[in-house]
């Protein structure tokens, strides 16, 4: 597993709507340090009156060798330079804008300096609406070295927060340029065959041979329904019409989006005897997590012409 075998991409539908995220592109990579890259640019006016956005992405996992991503974690690593405030959240799969969730977390500065052996820090916050919960994973960082570590509780005042940790700071950080994000945890990022369901009377699906690939296998349902005993055509609700297949050689219809296989099933998959009309549903889930994020532009905002926040990730 390399670094660049992981990205962030963008979800299908971007807008300002409640139509907004929904499933992951994977036609769409987030560039790192391109300006405007997710969010829009925010106008003048918008800044004079004040705007919240929301944009939904996925850490993606796209090695070639079909190795998982342990444990992936995603969290705000810098907040910006801006009066703009930005937050994270997880997604599922599929939800939009009309179903944001209720909770968000964000970054945080440190306020005190912190020696190597402490098992607490205080850290600021642009705004008090920031969750931090019980037991959270933080990555506390500065232009040099970084760490993980859990939180056992947290006392919170406005938009400051003193966080006491379940083990001790393995290194010292002075107050400047020290960041705290709370990490989101968001699981392996592997392909998964989430369901298969055969209707046929005589004819037999070994689910268990079928292969996903990391980039190509999307959310989707797939329909295969055989037109002859052995002959099959096939479509996804999202990936529309694919090439026709036979049960007695492999079947792996490409997507074209990135050059690998939605699934293969190889020719030992199958069994027994099929007819016209029988049928196969395959419901497959990317190796992708997603997750929220948040702007909000306070009304009489100031034009900051160098703002920005980044994302960092980790994987076991």
């Amino acid at each position: 597993m390399n670094q660049s075998d992981i990205s962030i991409i963008r979800s299908v539908s971007i807008t300002d709507t409640e139509q907004n995220g929904g499933r992951p592109d994977f036609a769409s990579t987030v560039v790192s340090g391109v300006k405007f890259n997710l969010f829009p640019r925010v106008t003048s006016a918008e800044r004079e009156t004040g705007i919240t956005r929301y944009r939904k992405a996925f850490i993606a996992n796209s090695n070639v060798n079909g190795e998982t991503a342990y444990s992936a974690c995603v969290c705000i690593g810098t907040p910006g330079n801006g009066q703009d405030r930005f937050y994270i959240a997880p997604a599922e799969i599929d939800d939009t804008q009309a179903h944001l969730p209720s909770e968000w977390t964000g970054c945080g500065k440190l306020t005190q300096s912190a020696t190597a052996g402490d098992s607490s820090i205080n850290l600021l916050f642009k705004s008090s609406d920031y969750s931090i919960p019980q037991g959270a994973l933080l990555l506390i960082q500065d232009d040099e070295k970084s760490c993980n570590i859990r939180v056992a509780s947290v006392s919170k005042n406005v938009n400051t927060a003193a966080v006491t940790l379940e083990g001790q700071l393995p290194y010292s950080f002075e107050t400047d340029e020290t960041y705290c994000g709370v990490m989101l945890e968001l699981g392996d990022l592997k392909p998964v065959l989430e369901s298969s369901s055969l209707n046929s009377l005589t004819g037999v699906f070994d689910h268990s041979l079928v292969v996903l690939s990391n980039g190509g296998t999307e959310y989707d349902t797939f329909s295969l329904t055989f037109t002859s005993a052995l002959s099959f055509s096939s479509a996804g609700l999202y990936a529309g019409a694919l090439p026709s297949g036979q049960t007695t050689a492999q079947y792996a219809p490409v997507n074209p989006k990135t050059g690998r296989p939605y699934f293969t099933i190889p020719a030992e998959a199958w069994s027994g005897t099929f007819e016209a009309g029988n049928s196969l549903t395959l419901v497959t889930l990317p190796s992708a997590k997603g997750f929220w994020l948040k702007e909000v532009v306070p009304a009489g905002c100031p034009h900051e012409p160098d703002n920005r926040i980044t994302l960092d990730w980790q994987i076991d």
